[in-house]
């Protein structure tokens, strides 16, 4: 996912860490250079939004996207929590692929590899109709590219009763860790099986809705999906239908 044009600019190819992003535990593990960092959040449909709300924490998975040097939030405009977003709070977005279970000899050492990316800052609400029109459309682009195009755009309504807003990306670090297990040389010799179970997500055919016309093909954005649909190793008749995009079921 992600487009081209919104890829780092190389004249700031750093975001300088901060005592909340300075990766202090692993700290080889640690980058704070905008291409790692843009590319975790460019492979995300979501993150979680966390703030302080009358004293208390609060986590919530929302729909992201980078924009630039920016990430886009969006909600209901009757949402509490983006209601407290627009008032400038302090926030984090929390973003996390799990690309492996580390399997290691010992239980101490088992861990998992993982790409996850920490953003710290306050929001800026979008106003204008505009401005608002813009950022959904880069939502929508990230998230199912072509997808904007082919539905019926927010109606003057729609748009009036959805908030969004803009986290500026200058506060962030990345945190990945990927490789074999790491096991004490002590446990080199037990005669205990030790490697990487990796994980993936990706699309599975297309299921039509029901109340769909049965002339409508498989639209591209989704046929076309970023997400991976491997079909090396498949069995043939599940290659068919990922090439087909799925049957009406």
């Amino acid at each position: 996912m992600g487009s081209p044009q919104h890829r780092p600019s190389p004249v700031h190819d750093q975001i300088v860490p901060s005592k909340r992003t300075r990766v202090r535990r692993k700290p080889d593990r640690g980058h704070y250079d905008r291409e790692t960092i843009y590319r975790i959040l460019d492979q995300a449909v979501f993150g979680h939004v966390g703030l302080v709300a009358d004293g208390l924490p609060d986590v919530t998975p929302m729909v992201i996207a980078r924009r630039g040097d920016e990430l886009l939030l969006h909600g209901s405009a009757h949402s509490r929590l983006i209601r407290l977003l627009a008032t400038g709070c302090d926030l984090c977005v929390a973003v996390t692929h799990v690309d492996g279970l580390i399997v290691s000899r010992s239980l101490f050492d088992s861990s998992l590899n993982y790409r996850s990316v920490a953003v710290f800052g306050q929001a800026r609400p979008l106003t204008t109709p505009g401005d608002k029109l813009d950022a959904l459309r880069a939502i929508v682009e990230h998230v199912l590219p072509g997808r904007w195009g082919e539905a019926r755009p927010p109606s003057d309504r729609e748009l009036r009763a959805t908030a969004v807003v803009s986290v500026p990306l200058a506060e962030a670090s990345a945190k990945v860790r990927s490789g074999p297990p790491q096991d004490s040389k002590a446990d080199l010799g037990l005669g205990v099986w030790a490697g990487e179970l990796p994980l993936r997500v990706m699309a599975l055919p297309p299921v039509a809705d029901p109340l769909l016309a049965d002339e409508i093909p498989v639209p591209v954005s989704v046929t076309r999906s970023g997400f991976g649909r491997p079909t090396q190793g498949n069995p043939p008749a599940l290659n068919h239908l990922l090439r087909q995009g799925g049957q009406r079921q």
